[in-house]
């Protein structure tokens, strides 16, 4: 016979389940709710980025530098903010074809391009990270925890949407062990924003130390790609460099937000708590940066290394994406579309007390820094419960 405490625990736990569900469904009306009255009554713009991209397009068909403070704004008149174009100039070419054809017509054809981006993440997140979950709970999981980030990113039609599907497809080839499809589907998304090339690292999670070989091969095409881009049109490129730089200055982060990531918190930090240590250089900041991401790697590669096996496939990889979005350089809502499914499968799959706690933070609470929250706080008992691990 099943005794009481047994009894209990089952029953608390599905009626625990119950309300943190239902704390779900409450926040998806709410966000739906809200992105209605927006679209209704207010002046917000579905595929809003991709303006940014057909902007920095035609100021290239004419032999204009879409780099530089406010260059796009003539462009974006009709726009409510007037945005920068931080993409490689070898994307330029690509973003220039929509200059040929009206705006409507790119906007469908973006669709269709951000559909094939949306498909490929749901699918292959489902695949590897849904721990049993139904799909429709999985769809409003994916959309709706965090306030919404990820139907923030669908929205607004960033072009991240697009590289998550690609990295989604690179996962599904790391899984078939085919890493050359891989590491060349990471070099293109990488080709579009080079800060993508963090998740070159991703192998690692699911191989042993001689995989650093083909890190550095990769790496060292990725340079080269970019090394061609600069001999091609050295002006366009250095511009392309200053307003990457432009982009972390305060005069930027002041009227745009500086993300909710490592780097975010680090410059919280020494503009609010340690003002007195003066840590207002950006060389003493990204080497703090560098510095907290190595040590985290370092940790997550002894206790992940000798696990690598197909059964432990999915829990590695959604470890691996955790920490890089973590150190994930300027992380912003639309950077979320792995991070979200990944961190929801350690939380759901782990044994930890305090799992339904977490769940309601990722569900309930309508503000982009819970996920930072929620997943240092994930990490952090990953490290804990898996230290036993280490082997040195």
């Amino acid at each position: 016979m099943i005794k009481k405490k047994q009894l209990y625990k089952i029953f608390f736990k599905q009626k625990l389940s119950f309300y943190i569900f239902l704390i779900l469904f409450i926040s998806t009306f709410n966000i739906l709710s809200h992105f209605v009255e927006k679209k209704i009554l207010g002046s917000f713009s579905i595929f809003g980025d991709f303006l940014i991209y057909r902007c920095a397009g035609l100021k290239y068909l004419t032999n204009e530098s879409p780099y530089g403070i406010n260059k796009l704004q003539e462009c974006l008149n009709s726009y409510p903010n007037s945005l920068e174009f931080f993409y490689s100039p070898i994307t330029l070419s690509f973003f220039s074809l929509f200059g040929y054809i009206d705006l409507n017509t790119s906007l469908w054809i973006w669709g269709i391009f951000v559909l094939f981006g949306l498909f490929s993440i749901i699918y292959f997140s489902y695949k590897f990270f849904s721990n049993n979950t139904s799909f429709f709970i999985f769809l409003l999981i994916f959309f709706f925890s965090f306030g919404g980030l990820n139907w923030t990113g669908l929205i607004t039609g960033n072009i991240s949407i697009i590289i998550y599907g690609l990295l989604s497809l690179g996962i599904f080839f790391l899984h078939k062990e085919k890493k050359v499809h891989f590491y060349s589907l990471i070099i293109l998304v990488s080709i579009i924003k080079p800060t993508y090339i963090i998740f070159i690292l991703l192998p690692l999670f699911i191989s042993n130390i001689k995989e650093v070989k083909n890190i550095i091969f990769f790496l060292t095409i990725f340079l080269i790609v970019y090394l061609f881009s600069y001999l091609q049109n050295p002006i366009l490129f250095n511009e392309f460099i200053n307003h990457l730089i432009y982009g972390r200055s305060d005069n930027f982060t002041k009227i745009f937000g500086e993300g909710f990531g490592l780097f975010s918190l680090i410059n919280f930090l020494s503009d609010n708590l340690f003002q007195s240590i003066q840590l207002k250089s950006d060389l003493i900041k990204n080497f703090l940066w560098l510095s907290i991401c190595s040590l985290i790697f370092l940790y997550s590669f002894l206790i992940t290394t000798g696990k690598q096996n197909k059964d432990l496939f999915s829990k590695n990889i959604a470890f691996g994406i955790c920490v890089l979005t973590f150190c994930y350089p300027i992380l912003k809502h639309y950077e979320c579309f792995l991070a979200v499914p990944s961190i929801f499968f350690l939380i759901n799959s782990s044994k930890m007390n305090i799992k339904f706690l977490l769940l309601i933070l990722m569900f309930g609470f309508h503000d982009k820094h819970t996920l930072i929250l929620v997943l240092t706080s994930t990490l952090m008992l990953e490290f804990y419960f898996n230290k036993k691990s280490l082997k040195i």
